[in-house]
């Protein structure tokens, strides 16, 4: 359509539509979102002058006035992790499919700003919520107590002592156990495990169940806690590597931080492999081109997407999905200064595990 200046015009709103239509804005607006009370060729009148007006209805402010919407927010941790992209690519699929929308919000590792993304979606009147929580899952708290009754899905975080709220993560005993049992085989003595600061960790059973393994097995863990940034791990690593009683393996919470374990072995002239021994997890297409390849964890990232959003829809019961877990091995996981030709690629099932339980 065109102005009288000959520029184009902007589309008519539903005042205009019920004017030309010869109706009120109330007839105008039941007609254009398919309510009841209107008769069909009042329907059909109202609809054709939104077509000539070039009007077409917001579903989102409609969805606001309803207080009803398609929207669900995902909260991330950290989008700089490759793991986050996949699980949200799988979300969105599972959403398109149902004609649904996410939008996504980082939180950087910060409670502050987590709590002020939650709080945003909550007056924007989302209709469910998945997140990646930061710490104990206060967060999941407060969006209960602001959108009473809205799904709520902790992706990667136990959320201890929180009723009402749906779990999708890896088997993190699996997890844990996988390689801790590998590493006592190929004879390692002391390993290390990559762990956010106490106040920040959203999975404390991984831990526990590093700590319990250990002691089951005879090995003496060390715990690195730290911000989970590729130059925190870093730094964290060098002090670790460099001190006395350094351990001969690090088992890391995702192939994203295991870069920087690559990287400080490195400055340290540590060959990864042969003189420090790396686990991963998340198995992430760029892990085998490290160099050694990283070992890792494999899961289907995308899946516990579809899972997540699953759970928000309504479209399985309410309640937990654990995704299985194995451990593909690659040149990164040798024994204690192995200096031999670095093995083939192996994968090994958690159920293929003989000594481990789940």
């Amino acid at each position: 359509m065109a102005g009288n200046n000959g520029g184009p015009q902007q589309p008519g709103g539903i005042r205009e539509v019920a004017r030309l239509a010869g109706v009120s804005v109330r007839s105008a607006s039941f007609a254009l979102t398919g309510q009841p009370g209107v008769a069909e060729h009042t329907r059909q009148r109202i609809l054709a002058a939104a077509e000539q007006l070039g009007y077409r209805a917001n579903p989102q402010a409609q969805a606001l006035r309803r207080g009803r919407t398609t929207t669900y927010g995902f909260v991330v941790r950290n989008f700089a992790n490759p793991f986050f992209p996949d699980v949200l690519g799988g979300a969105e699929e599972v959403a398109e499919a149902a004609g649904a929308t996410v939008l996504i919000l980082d939180s950087r590792y910060s409670l502050e700003r987590e709590s002020m993304h939650v709080r945003e979606m909550s007056a924007q009147r989302l209709a469910g919520l998945a997140i990646a929580p930061v710490g104990n899952g206060e967060s999941i708290r407060l969006w209960q107590d602001l959108r009473d009754g809205a799904p709520v899905v902790a992706l990667n975080a136990t959320a201890d002592n929180i009723k009402g709220v749906s779990r999708v993560g890896p088997d993190n005993a699996a997890a844990v156990s996988l390689p801790m049992h590998r590493l006592a085989e190929l004879g390692h003595t002391s390993v290390a495990f990559v762990s956010a600061p106490r106040d920040l960790m959203a999975d404390p059973d991984r831990l526990a169940h590093f700590r319990r393994l250990a002691r089951a097995l005879g090995l003496r863990p060390k715990v690195m806690y730290t911000p989970l940034t590729i130059a925190d791990v870093r730094l964290a690593t060098r002090a670790l590597l460099s001190g006395p009683a350094a351990p001969t393996a690090v088992i890391t919470n995702s192939d994203y931080t295991a870069h920087a374990i690559y990287k400080a072995a490195r400055e340290l002239r540590l060959r990864v492999g042969t003189a420090i021994s790396v686990v991963g997890h998340d198995d992430l297409p760029t892990s085998e081109l490290l160099d050694p390849p990283l070992a890792t964890i494999r899961l289907d990232r995308r899946e516990m997407g579809r899972a997540a959003m699953r759970r928000l829809l309504g479209q399985v019961p309410p309640g937990d999905y654990v995704a299985p877990v194995e451990l593909v091995e690659r040149a990164s996981l040798q024994a204690p200064g192995d200096v031999a030709t670095p093995p083939e690629t192996r994968e090994r099932r958690w159920d293929d595990h003989p000594a481990s339980t789940r």
